[in-house]
């Protein structure tokens, strides 16, 4: 397997790639406050490790494809509401990631893997939408986040199966940012850059479900009597995440740090790096990839999410 990366090559050697073999890959996650106890690019260092050991299973897989790494996108909408943080509107991120897609297919290219971990519903419903525009112009862009965090909220089981995790320590949506799994992969895949106070944080403060909220896990309680259980859960999700990012004395984490391990971590990042591969594996094989993100039933809301 040839691996390269994009930046250091030149015109002539880019237009020489075999277009059915080649494979783009990139991480794209904004810059965003985590705790006291994770750094700001803690969601583009998971990206980017979800990213090479997904390229370790495409080297025994498909030993044939020519990987070529992509400039990082440091950008995602949705930040948390916190100093420190730099979210950009949804439609920023949306043009950002199709654009580049373009790029790519109009020089006959098809394949781009883009890894991510950052749950901002806003975020991931503006990449799903460049997805599916490029979709149209026969280029396939897979960004696995979208499946993975999807099984993470609702706890699935096959998740908690394969990596023997309690439902509580998976991300689920009282723990979806900086809490027992980002702390729990940050100590698997970058444990210098833990500070120690993740050993002494408490549970994160509950915030109080003020109107919206309310009314959004009203709206999810009903989805979930019909059936529509995927729709369901982005509205309870959203109605947990807008009363945490609207309470203005919200912890700039959620659920419990000091609960994480770097076995668990270990085993969430082998699992999304599975996944990551079997996605990419089965668009080799010539099967359309259509992922529904979190907020996706909700989509038409995006400008608040």
């Amino acid at each position: 397997m040839e691996i390269q990366e994009y930046i250091e090559m030149t015109y002539d050697e880019i237009g020489r790639l075999d277009r059915e073999s080649t494979v783009f890959m990139s991480s794209v996650s904004p810059v965003e406050t985590h705790g006291p106890h994770l750094p700001m690019g803690t969601d583009l260092f998971i990206a980017d490790e979800i990213r090479d050991r997904t390229i370790d299973r495409l080297k025994k897989s498909h030993p044939g494809l020519t990987i070529v790494l992509l400039p990082r996108l440091n950008i995602g909408a949705g930040a948390i509401p916190v100093a420190g943080s730099f979210p950009v509107r949804y439609q920023a991120l949306l043009f950002s990631v199709f654009d580049m897609g373009k790029a790519l297919a109009d020089m006959g290219f098809k394949y781009w893997l883009l890894t991510d971990n950052h749950g901002g519903p806003s975020h991931q419903v503006g990449i799903e939408l460049a997805a599916r525009r490029l979709a149209r112009k026969g280029f396939t862009l897979i960004a696995p986040f979208h499946e993975s965090f999807r099984r993470m909220i609702a706890r699935d089981p096959d998740l908690l199966e394969k990596t023997g995790l309690p439902g509580n320590a998976v991300g689920a949506p009282d723990d979806a940012h900086a809490g027992t799994n980002e702390t729990s992969l940050m100590l698997a895949a970058h444990p210098k850059k833990v500070r120690e106070a993740w050993k002494t944080l408490g549970r994160a403060k509950e915030s109080p479900m003020t109107l919206l909220p309310k009314i959004l896990h009203g709206v999810s309680k009903i989805l979930e009597k019909a059936g529509a259980q995927d729709a369901a859960h982005d509205f309870y999700f959203m109605a947990h995440g807008f009363a945490w990012v609207s309470d203005p004395d919200m912890d700039p984490y959620q659920g419990t740090p000091e609960n994480a391990s770097p076995e668990a971590g270990e085993a969430m990042l082998d699992y999304r790096a599975d996944l990551a591969h079997e996605l990419l594996s089965k668009a080799l094989a010539g099967e359309k990839i259509r992922l529904k993100p979190m907020g996706w039933s909700a989509r038409f809301l995006r400008d608040i999410m």
